[in-house]
């Protein structure tokens, strides 16, 4: 069995140090420290510079070390994306190309000779032809999208060969949002199953997870444990993405759609696949995309651009770490919802504006108004109840039960499982799990799997 595991490390600027030492001791130490035991375990990385300069500005070395002995040894293959981790799609192309330089000049200042990135993963996975046009002007040679993106449904794509994005020369691999969700969901926390899982796959065929590298040990605690014990596994062959490109001849021509690893199926038929960082009925993001296209052309517009002053530059470096896509992310109160992180974010680009030398008044007026109409909408919503209410909204589908809901055949064929599953942890002696299969079952043929 052949698998390319690939993690994403990231944290947005600026960290609160405790919550970055608490990452680094439960996450990624135990995770870089367990790899090195493993000898023949390979994973693809990558870490955003901005973590990347944090991690060695604060007292965490030891991490950055640690990735790159792992990395002369040829075990992690690392991948290149924005410094900032800005989104993507929607920033202008100069934009993203200025955070990609910086993301690889820092990379390369703390990795050395050995920083030199192949492939490329665009921030939450994000996909547009954008990012394949920046993939294929700065000459790298493939991106890592979700499944979801080959055709806008899920459970149909094949992993047994190339996909070649038509009209660039760049590769995309798509990751298998069943299996990165079941290792990273800790529905199953036993390593030994979820590898049974994957040796079932089909002879031929390749496995590619990516998942976020914090969920182990720090939004899951002990969840490191289970993803070096399944990457220790003799019988599954760990790859990088660069290997698997040379071991597969048969090449499909795809148009991937415009997604990233949160989409679902409905949101890409709805014209709204970016909606957790840019929903077009969300007037909160509608406002903040405004005032980070008004601090994009105030910064790149100034006369004093090109001599360099320190106030131009203090704006440039502002509105280089404001792109971040966390802000926007918690402003979709879907369900993730931030007065303090919104605020932030656009705190930031508002000070960007203002530190423009020529920024006309007309711009640094918007932006205070935008600024303040940010600031009060999201205080209305939190009052009025609006936010809980987007939220479940959001999930209302979550209100109709499994059994009204499901395909043909899918509410059968999940009691089935479930009860399998009873008997198996039963006959193991594991008989608070054989009561959790046998909950479930009672839960789903009641309907009360609606309050789960």
């Amino acid at each position: 069995m052949i698998w390319s595991c690939f993690l994403h490390i990231y944290q947005p600027p600026n960290q609160d140090r405790n919550v970055l030492e608490r990452v680094v001791n439960e996450s990624y130490r135990p995770i870089f420290r367990g790899l090195k035991k493993i000898s023949q375990a390979k994973i693809i990385l990558n870490i955003n510079a901005v973590l990347t300069e944090q991690l060695y500005e604060r007292g965490f070395k030891d991490v950055v070390k640690d990735i790159l002995d792992l990395v002369k040894e040829g075990r992690v293959e690392l991948t290149e994306s924005a410094k900032f981790h800005a989104f993507i799609p929607l920033i202008p192309l100069t934009e993203a190309l200025r955070q990609v330089k910086l993301n690889y000049e820092t990379n390369k200042k703390y990795f050395g000779k050995y920083y030199e990135p192949k492939g490329f993963f665009s921030p939450e996975m994000s996909y547009s032809p954008k990012v394949a046009e920046l993939c294929e002007k700065l000459g790298y040679k493939w991106i890592v999208a979700d499944e979801i993106a080959y055709s806008g449904t899920l459970d149909v794509i094949k992993f047994n060969k190339l996909y070649k994005i038509k009209g660039f020369n760049v590769l995309t691999f798509f990751r298998e949002k069943r299996t990165s969700n079941l290792i990273m969901g800790a529905i199953v926390r036993d390593a030994k199953k979820i590898t049974d899982s994957i040796l079932k796959r089909d002879s031929g065929s390749y496995l590619l997870t990516a998942m976020d590298g914090e969920t182990f040990g720090h939004h899951r605690v002990g969840l490191d444990k289970v993803l070096l014990d399944i990457l220790a596994n003799p019988k599954i062959k760990t790859v990088t993405i660069s290997e698997l490109s040379r071991m597969y001849k048969e090449v499909e021509e795809v148009e991937p759609k415009d997604s990233t690893w949160a989409s679902s199926e409905k949101d890409i038929a709805d014209g709204n696949p970016f909606n957790l960082w840019f929903d077009k009925d969300n007037k909160i993001h509608e406002m903040e995309w405004e005032l980070t296209s008004i601090a994009i052309n105030a910064v790149n517009n100034s006369r004093w651009r090109d001599a360099k002053s320190v106030q131009w530059m203090k704006a440039r470096k502002l509105l280089d770490s404001a792109l971040h896509s966390c802000h926007f992310w918690w402003a979709s109160a879907n369900p993730w919802w931030s007065i303090e992180m919104v605020e932030e974010g656009i705190f930031s680009l508002l000070r960007s504006v203002l530190n423009v030398p020529d920024a006309g008044s007309e711009d640094k007026e918007r932006a205070q108004k935008l600024y303040y109409d940010i600031l009060y909408t999201a205080h209305s919503w939190q009052r009025t109840g609006f936010v809980k209410e987007k939220s479940e909204k959001s999930y209302s589908w979550k209100k109709i039960p499994f059994k009204k809901r499901a395909k043909p055949g899918e509410y059968a064929a999940l009691i089935d499982l479930l009860r399998q599953e009873e008997e198996k942890s039963s006959k193991n002696r594991e008989y608070e799990q054989a009561i959790r299969w046998r909950d479930a079952q009672i839960k789903l043929a009641k309907e009360y799997d609606v309050y789960d």
